[in-house]
């Protein structure tokens, strides 16, 4: 399901690119999510932050989806062992967006600078920047798409 094990290397980053180089991600834009694996039931699991769809300000922080293997609904929200009132029907779109790209994770700043990570959820992969934001990163960047940049 996940490319993952598929991939070595530059190749995640080309097969990525190939699928999604021209994507609108600003869908995502205030989001991070990050896959963490399947329960017992085969469900998939998915940590995020996406506090502009928390209806509760007060329990604002990361969240944990619990989504259906097969339909990807969502069966699940918690909020450090606590359920929590959102706009479900919005995280599931998200999440399930998110899942298709088959990445272990994805951010998108309030800015609409997109961080992809293909490796594993800690390890920045991509990033793509909107207008002139650049230099505001420290990273050094190498180009290697339209607008898409890896830490060198």
């Amino acid at each position: 399901m996940f490319l993952f094990g598929s991939c070595v290397g530059v190749s995640y980053e080309r097969a990525f690119l190939a699928k999604y180089e021209f994507e609108d991600f600003s869908q995502f834009k205030g989001v991070d999510m990050a896959f963490r694996g399947t329960d017992k039931h085969g469900n998939l699991g998915v940590f995020g932050y996406a506090p502009q769809l928390i209806n509760d300000y007060s329990k604002v922080g990361y969240y944990i989806l619990i989504l259906d293997r097969e339909n990807y609904q969502v069966i699940e929200t918690r909020l450090a062992r606590t359920e929590f009132s959102a706009d479900t029907i919005k995280l599931q779109l998200l999440a399930r967006t998110f899942i298709e790209y088959e990445i272990p994770r994805l951010k998108v700043d309030t800015q609409g600078n997109v961080f992809v990570y293909l490796k594993n959820f800690e390890t920045l992969a991509l990033a793509r920047f909107a207008d002139s934001d650049l230099p505001k990163y420290p990273h050094k960047w190498v180009e290697i798409g339209n607008n898409w940049y890896k830490p060198k």
